[in-house]
């Protein structure tokens, strides 16, 4: 097996090397364009955890109000039934 020193010859076409910056130049480009996204999020605002509470809240009331709504046709529905039998 041969070892690498200062006299070792590495055989590379330009063509080669050229794909090798290129690599590495976008690697470099993706790494400080990464770093700067994550100072700009360090900076966005935190979430406030009594807005989130208020949201969990008004979901729950929609919940509610949906099944008050479902139950109120229920009836209705019985009483127009009921009419319905009166009426004949």
């Amino acid at each position: 097996m041969s070892q690498i020193n200062e006299k070792t010859k590495i055989n590379l076409s330009p063509r080669n090397l050229l794909f090798i910056i290129g690599l590495v130049a976008t690697f470099v480009s993706m790494y400080f364009k990464l770093h700067a996204e994550v100072e700009d999020a360090k900076l966005l605002p935190k979430r406030d955890t009594q807005v989130d509470a208020a949201i969990i809240k008004t979901s729950n009331e929609i919940e509610h109000i949906k099944d008050e709504i479902n139950y109120i046709k229920i009836k209705l529905n019985t009483m127009e039934e009921r009419l319905y039998e009166l009426q004949k």
